[in-house]
């Protein structure tokens, strides 16, 4: 009998301990996480000007313009401040290593548009020589227009993920 009071108030100590307890809610609001799409969009873009203009002052430092340099690195020290407060912001929201997962996208970018660029290089080239063989001059001058524009645009993107720490970006397309 006694065996069978204690089990009764145990069962009536835990159930009155788990009604006190609430559940921890894992319901993930859309507005946050838009939000933090918005803010690492934003800190990506912060990443690219600051490597954008430390890269602009280094090539005046080679220029001899000091002027413009200091300009470019207060410019590239704003950039690092907002990266800073955008990094802060995203830390409390959840996001772990907020500006090394943001400075990996931005590599993951250049090397997909690296990677575009060069076959669309491929692509004209191969395009341009199929028209030569031909005989359709018209179509072959085309085809090498397209072809120095997408060339232009492979040695923009390729300066670009230079800047933002890929060495070889063409390479690393193949």
């Amino acid at each position: 009998m006694k065996r069978i009071g204690l089990t009764a108030v145990a069962l009536i100590l835990a159930g009155a301990a788990f009604a006190q307890t609430s559940t921890p809610s894992t319901t993930a609001s859309t507005s946050s996480s838009t939000e933090v799409k918005a803010q690492m969009k934003d800190m990506r873009h912060d990443i690219r000007a600051y490597n954008k203009e430390k890269a602009e002052a280094k090539q005046e430092i080679n220029k001899g313009d000091i002027a413009a340099a200091k300009a470019d690195l207060t410019a590239a020290k704003a950039d690092k401040q907002d990266i800073k407060a955008d990094a802060k912001t995203l830390k409390s929201e959840g996001v772990a290593h907020p500006v090394k997962l943001a400075d990996k996208q931005v590599k993951r970018i250049d090397e997909k548009d690296v990677r575009k660029d060069l076959k669309d290089v491929k692509a004209d080239a191969k395009t341009e020589q199929k028209d030569i063989k031909e005989g359709d001059l018209a179509d072959a001058k085309a085809a090498q227009k397209d072809l120095k524009a997408d060339k232009r645009d492979l040695k923009r993107d390729v300066k670009e993920a230079r800047r933002d720490g890929i060495r070889h970006p063409i390479r690393r397309a193949k």
